[in-house]
Protein backbone atom coordinates (compact mmCIF):
# COMPACT_ATOMS: atom_id res chain seq x y z
CA UNK A 1 0.00 0.00 0.00
CA UNK A 2 1.65 3.58 -0.97
CA UNK A 3 1.07 6.29 0.70
CA UNK A 4 0.23 9.58 -1.15
CA UNK A 5 2.75 12.42 -0.12
CA UNK A 6 1.42 15.53 1.14
CA UNK A 7 0.50 18.88 -1.08
CA UNK A 8 3.66 21.18 -0.47
CA UNK A 9 3.10 25.17 -0.92
CA UNK A 10 4.94 24.82 -3.81
CA UNK A 11 2.45 22.58 -5.32
CA UNK A 12 -0.27 25.09 -4.31
CA UNK A 13 1.51 27.56 -6.50
CA UNK A 14 2.41 25.55 -9.21
CA UNK A 15 -1.43 24.78 -9.89
CA UNK A 16 -2.56 28.28 -9.54
CA UNK A 17 0.17 29.73 -11.52
CA UNK A 18 1.66 31.95 -9.02
CA UNK A 19 4.59 32.19 -6.78
CA UNK A 20 5.09 30.57 -3.09
CA UNK A 21 5.24 34.14 -1.81
CA UNK A 22 1.66 35.36 -2.96
CA UNK A 23 0.24 31.60 -1.57
CA UNK A 24 2.04 32.63 1.65
CA UNK A 25 0.24 35.92 1.59
CA UNK A 26 -3.28 34.50 0.44
CA UNK A 27 -2.92 31.97 3.61
CA UNK A 28 -1.25 34.60 5.84
CA UNK A 29 -4.70 36.71 4.95
CA UNK A 30 -2.60 39.46 4.12
CA UNK A 31 -3.14 42.61 2.05
CA UNK A 32 -2.01 43.43 -2.04
CA UNK A 33 -3.39 39.97 -2.99
CA UNK A 34 -5.87 41.12 -6.40
CA UNK A 35 -9.46 38.95 -5.58
CA UNK A 36 -8.61 36.49 -9.03
CA UNK A 37 -5.32 35.78 -7.71
CA UNK A 38 -7.06 34.98 -4.22
CA UNK A 39 -9.36 32.67 -5.32
CA UNK A 40 -7.19 30.82 -7.69
CA UNK A 41 -4.93 29.97 -4.86
CA UNK A 42 -8.05 29.42 -2.44
CA UNK A 43 -9.11 26.71 -5.26
CA UNK A 44 -5.58 25.24 -5.47
CA UNK A 45 -5.46 25.07 -2.06
CA UNK A 46 -8.92 23.05 -1.36
CA UNK A 47 -8.06 20.83 -4.89
CA UNK A 48 -5.30 19.65 -3.30
CA UNK A 49 -6.30 19.36 0.63
CA UNK A 50 -3.15 21.15 1.05
CA UNK A 51 -2.85 22.19 5.05
CA UNK A 52 -0.41 24.40 6.19
CA UNK A 53 2.15 23.79 8.47
CA UNK A 54 1.32 25.71 12.06
CA UNK A 55 4.81 26.26 13.04
CA UNK A 56 6.10 27.24 10.00
CA UNK A 57 3.36 29.76 9.41
CA UNK A 58 4.15 31.68 12.60
CA UNK A 59 8.07 31.70 11.39
CA UNK A 60 7.01 33.63 8.26
CA UNK A 61 6.76 37.70 7.82
CA UNK A 62 3.50 39.27 8.03
CA UNK A 63 2.57 42.07 5.98
CA UNK A 64 4.78 45.77 7.77
CA UNK A 65 1.89 47.60 5.88
CA UNK A 66 4.47 49.84 4.57
CA UNK A 67 6.22 51.16 1.51
CA UNK A 68 9.19 53.37 1.00
CA UNK A 69 9.74 55.92 -1.64
CA UNK A 70 13.32 57.11 -2.33
CA UNK A 71 14.41 60.27 -4.60
CA UNK A 72 17.34 62.21 -4.98
CA UNK A 73 16.26 65.48 -3.42
CA UNK A 74 12.42 65.41 -2.00
CA UNK A 75 12.74 69.29 -1.86
CA UNK A 76 12.94 69.54 -5.90
CA UNK A 77 9.35 70.44 -7.50
CA UNK A 78 9.48 67.00 -9.54
CA UNK A 79 10.06 64.05 -7.06
CA UNK A 80 7.97 66.55 -4.55
CA UNK A 81 4.68 65.93 -6.48
CA UNK A 82 5.48 62.04 -7.24
CA UNK A 83 5.77 61.77 -3.62
CA UNK A 84 2.36 63.34 -2.77
CA UNK A 85 1.03 61.57 -5.20
CA UNK A 86 2.11 58.02 -3.85
CA UNK A 87 0.52 59.34 -0.17
CA UNK A 88 -2.72 59.87 -2.17
CA UNK A 89 -3.02 56.66 -4.12
CA UNK A 90 -2.47 54.19 -1.01
CA UNK A 91 -5.12 52.92 1.76
CA UNK A 92 -5.11 54.83 4.94
CA UNK A 93 -3.74 51.92 6.40
CA UNK A 94 -0.55 51.95 4.94
CA UNK A 95 2.45 54.33 5.80
CA UNK A 96 4.65 55.80 3.38
CA UNK A 97 8.58 56.22 4.03
CA UNK A 98 10.12 59.26 2.41
CA UNK A 99 13.76 59.75 1.79
CA UNK A 100 16.50 61.64 0.06
CA UNK A 101 19.66 59.78 -1.54
CA UNK A 102 20.64 63.27 -2.67
CA UNK A 103 21.97 61.77 -5.56
CA UNK A 104 24.62 59.96 -3.60
CA UNK A 105 25.34 56.33 -4.76
CA UNK A 106 26.47 55.27 -1.58
CA UNK A 107 23.78 56.67 0.61
CA UNK A 108 21.20 55.51 -2.10
CA UNK A 109 22.46 52.16 -0.89
CA UNK A 110 22.75 52.54 2.31
CA UNK A 111 18.89 53.55 2.61
CA UNK A 112 17.64 50.57 0.49
CA UNK A 113 19.65 48.47 2.78
CA UNK A 114 18.26 49.90 5.72
CA UNK A 115 14.57 49.74 4.22
CA UNK A 116 15.07 46.19 3.28
CA UNK A 117 16.11 45.53 6.98
CA UNK A 118 12.99 47.19 8.43
CA UNK A 119 11.35 44.96 6.36
CA UNK A 120 8.92 47.50 4.25
CA UNK A 121 6.61 45.87 1.56
CA UNK A 122 7.92 47.68 -1.16
CA UNK A 123 10.11 50.84 -2.42
CA UNK A 124 9.12 53.08 -5.12
CA UNK A 125 12.73 54.08 -6.05
CA UNK A 126 14.28 57.34 -8.23
CA UNK A 127 17.27 56.05 -8.54
CA UNK A 128 20.66 57.79 -8.97
CA UNK A 129 22.01 58.60 -12.21
CA UNK A 130 24.90 56.40 -11.46
CA UNK A 131 23.74 53.33 -9.05
CA UNK A 132 26.60 51.03 -7.16
CA UNK A 133 26.35 47.71 -9.33
CA UNK A 134 24.29 45.14 -8.21
CA UNK A 135 22.41 48.07 -6.16
CA UNK A 136 19.33 45.77 -5.87
CA UNK A 137 20.66 42.52 -5.74
CA UNK A 138 20.14 42.46 -1.92
CA UNK A 139 16.67 43.32 -1.75
CA UNK A 140 15.70 39.74 -0.46
CA UNK A 141 11.23 39.95 -0.57
CA UNK A 142 11.25 43.85 -1.20
CA UNK A 143 9.74 44.55 -4.19
CA UNK A 144 11.19 47.52 -6.11
CA UNK A 145 9.86 49.51 -9.00
CA UNK A 146 11.81 52.13 -10.36
CA UNK A 147 10.24 55.52 -11.49
CA UNK A 148 11.62 58.11 -13.70
CA UNK A 149 14.51 55.95 -14.44
CA UNK A 150 15.82 52.22 -14.43
CA UNK A 151 18.72 50.83 -12.63
CA UNK A 152 21.03 49.72 -15.23
CA UNK A 153 21.24 46.15 -15.34
CA UNK A 154 18.64 45.21 -12.72
CA UNK A 155 14.98 43.39 -13.88
CA UNK A 156 12.40 45.72 -11.94
CA UNK A 157 9.22 47.07 -13.15
CA UNK A 158 10.22 50.31 -14.26
CA UNK A 159 7.65 53.61 -14.88
CA UNK A 160 8.81 56.70 -17.32
CA UNK A 161 7.53 59.46 -19.43
CA UNK A 162 8.03 59.01 -22.79
CA UNK A 163 10.89 61.00 -22.94
CA UNK A 164 11.55 60.83 -26.65
CA UNK A 165 8.13 61.56 -27.97
CA UNK A 166 7.88 64.47 -25.96
CA UNK A 167 11.12 66.16 -27.10
CA UNK A 168 10.45 64.92 -30.57
CA UNK A 169 7.46 66.96 -30.61
CA UNK A 170 8.66 69.86 -29.35
CA UNK A 171 11.28 70.30 -32.22
CA UNK A 172 8.56 69.77 -34.77
CA UNK A 173 7.03 72.17 -32.96
CA UNK A 174 10.42 74.55 -33.61
CA UNK A 175 10.66 73.06 -37.17
CA UNK A 176 7.26 73.71 -38.21
CA UNK A 177 7.53 77.32 -37.00
CA UNK A 178 10.19 77.52 -39.78
CA UNK A 179 13.91 77.25 -37.65
CA UNK A 180 15.94 75.17 -39.99
CA UNK A 181 18.34 75.02 -37.49
CA UNK A 182 17.40 73.83 -33.73
CA UNK A 183 20.18 73.01 -31.06
CA UNK A 184 19.74 71.03 -28.31
CA UNK A 185 20.81 72.27 -24.49
CA UNK A 186 21.38 68.62 -22.60
CA UNK A 187 22.38 67.29 -19.42
CA UNK A 188 25.51 64.41 -19.28
CA UNK A 189 24.70 62.00 -22.03
CA UNK A 190 25.47 59.42 -19.31
CA UNK A 191 21.88 60.45 -17.60
CA UNK A 192 19.06 57.83 -18.85
CA UNK A 193 16.57 60.53 -19.01
CA UNK A 194 19.24 62.85 -21.64
CA UNK A 195 20.17 59.71 -23.51
CA UNK A 196 15.76 59.31 -24.52
CA UNK A 197 15.36 63.02 -25.23
CA UNK A 198 18.26 63.22 -27.83
CA UNK A 199 16.87 60.75 -29.45
CA UNK A 200 13.38 62.26 -29.67
CA UNK A 201 15.47 65.21 -31.17
CA UNK A 202 17.23 63.10 -33.61
CA UNK A 203 14.15 62.03 -34.71
CA UNK A 204 11.99 64.94 -34.99
CA UNK A 205 15.02 66.18 -37.20
CA UNK A 206 15.19 62.93 -38.93
CA UNK A 207 11.07 62.88 -39.96
CA UNK A 208 11.85 66.59 -41.57
CA UNK A 209 15.22 64.66 -43.60
CA UNK A 210 17.30 67.45 -41.67
CA UNK A 211 21.21 66.36 -41.37
CA UNK A 212 22.09 66.20 -37.65
CA UNK A 213 24.92 68.73 -36.82
CA UNK A 214 27.08 67.91 -33.72
CA UNK A 215 27.91 71.46 -33.38
CA UNK A 216 24.19 71.98 -31.98
CA UNK A 217 24.24 69.28 -29.18
CA UNK A 218 25.71 70.58 -26.03
CA UNK A 219 25.88 68.23 -23.38
CA UNK A 220 27.27 68.65 -20.07
CA UNK A 221 25.70 68.95 -16.13
CA UNK A 222 23.97 71.98 -15.72
CA UNK A 223 26.11 75.01 -15.31
CA UNK A 224 25.35 78.72 -15.51
CA UNK A 225 28.93 80.12 -16.46
CA UNK A 226 29.80 76.89 -18.89
CA UNK A 227 26.26 77.72 -20.45
CA UNK A 228 27.07 81.23 -20.36
CA UNK A 229 29.83 80.58 -22.73
CA UNK A 230 28.64 77.92 -24.73
CA UNK A 231 25.46 80.13 -25.61
CA UNK A 232 28.01 82.72 -26.83
CA UNK A 233 29.69 80.58 -29.13
CA UNK A 234 26.29 78.82 -30.72
CA UNK A 235 25.79 83.19 -31.47
CA UNK A 236 29.23 82.81 -33.29
CA UNK A 237 28.81 80.11 -35.47
CA UNK A 238 28.74 80.69 -39.87
CA UNK A 239 24.93 79.17 -39.42
CA UNK A 240 24.11 80.03 -35.51
CA UNK A 241 20.78 78.20 -34.50
CA UNK A 242 17.33 79.65 -34.57
CA UNK A 243 15.78 78.29 -32.18
CA UNK A 244 16.93 76.11 -28.72
CA UNK A 245 15.41 73.38 -26.74
CA UNK A 246 16.13 72.23 -23.15
CA UNK A 247 16.91 68.70 -21.97
CA UNK A 248 15.67 69.36 -18.32
CA UNK A 249 14.48 71.91 -16.21
CA UNK A 250 18.13 72.58 -14.72
CA UNK A 251 19.67 73.14 -18.42
CA UNK A 252 16.41 75.66 -18.95
CA UNK A 253 17.57 77.76 -15.67
CA UNK A 254 20.84 77.41 -16.03
CA UNK A 255 19.99 79.27 -19.44
CA UNK A 256 17.75 81.92 -17.99
CA UNK A 257 20.10 82.92 -15.26
CA UNK A 258 23.40 82.97 -18.32
CA UNK A 259 21.16 85.86 -19.48
CA UNK A 260 19.45 83.76 -22.54
CA UNK A 261 18.02 85.93 -24.88
CA UNK A 262 17.83 84.39 -28.24
CA UNK A 263 14.14 84.88 -28.17
CA UNK A 264 11.74 82.69 -25.59
CA UNK A 265 9.53 82.56 -28.72
CA UNK A 266 12.15 79.94 -30.20
CA UNK A 267 12.80 77.99 -27.41
CA UNK A 268 11.12 75.11 -25.58
CA UNK A 269 12.22 73.55 -22.60
CA UNK A 270 11.86 70.27 -21.48
CA UNK A 271 9.95 70.20 -17.41
CA UNK A 272 7.89 72.60 -16.02
CA UNK A 273 8.87 74.72 -13.05
CA UNK A 274 7.90 76.77 -10.36
CA UNK A 275 6.86 80.04 -12.62
CA UNK A 276 7.98 79.02 -15.99
CA UNK A 277 4.51 80.85 -16.98
CA UNK A 278 5.74 84.22 -15.14
CA UNK A 279 9.69 84.20 -15.23
CA UNK A 280 10.80 86.05 -18.90
CA UNK A 281 6.95 86.32 -19.72
CA UNK A 282 6.52 82.73 -19.83
CA UNK A 283 8.48 80.06 -20.90
CA UNK A 284 7.51 76.82 -23.05
CA UNK A 285 8.07 73.66 -21.54
CA UNK A 286 7.27 70.07 -22.64
CA UNK A 287 5.37 68.81 -19.40
CA UNK A 288 6.28 65.52 -17.29
CA UNK A 289 2.95 64.42 -15.68
CA UNK A 290 4.67 63.66 -12.24
CA UNK A 291 1.42 62.98 -10.40
CA UNK A 292 0.72 60.57 -12.56
CA UNK A 293 4.15 58.97 -12.06
CA UNK A 294 3.64 58.58 -8.68
CA UNK A 295 -0.42 57.19 -9.13
CA UNK A 296 0.94 54.58 -11.55
CA UNK A 297 4.51 53.43 -9.67
CA UNK A 298 2.01 52.90 -6.84
CA UNK A 299 0.04 50.70 -8.75
CA UNK A 300 2.32 49.17 -10.07
CA UNK A 301 4.48 48.18 -7.00
CA UNK A 302 1.09 46.95 -5.05
CA UNK A 303 1.02 44.41 -8.18
CA UNK A 304 4.29 43.64 -7.53
CA UNK A 305 4.02 42.89 -4.02
CA UNK A 306 0.56 40.94 -4.93
CA UNK A 307 2.29 38.46 -7.01
CA UNK A 308 6.13 38.55 -7.55
CA UNK A 309 5.96 36.09 -10.56
CA UNK A 310 4.18 38.44 -12.62
CA UNK A 311 6.19 39.80 -15.70
CA UNK A 312 8.39 42.91 -15.69
CA UNK A 313 6.76 45.38 -16.99
CA UNK A 314 7.63 48.89 -19.05
CA UNK A 315 4.77 51.75 -18.70
CA UNK A 316 5.70 55.11 -20.49
CA UNK A 317 3.56 58.25 -19.57
CA UNK A 318 2.82 60.37 -22.42
CA UNK A 319 4.38 64.22 -21.77
CA UNK A 320 2.14 67.52 -22.52
CA UNK A 321 3.34 70.65 -24.75
CA UNK A 322 2.86 73.79 -22.61
CA UNK A 323 3.20 76.70 -25.43
CA UNK A 324 3.41 80.08 -23.18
Amino acid sequence: MTRTRPATIRDVAHRAGVSTKTVSRVINRESYVAESTRTRVLRAIEALSYRPNPAAQNLRRTTSRSIAVVVEDISEPFAAEVTLAVEHAVDEGTTVIVSSSMGDPGREATILATLAARQVDGIILAPTQAPRPRLLHRMGRTAVVCVDRPVPGEPTDVVLSDNARGMQEAVETLLEQGHQRVAYMGDSSRVFTQVERLRGYRAALESRSIDLDRALIYEHRPDVERTRRHLAWLTKLPDPPTAIVSGNSLTTLAMIRADFNAGLDCFIGFDDFPLADFVCGGVSVVAQDAAALGGEATRTLLRRIANDAAPLKTSRLATRLVLR
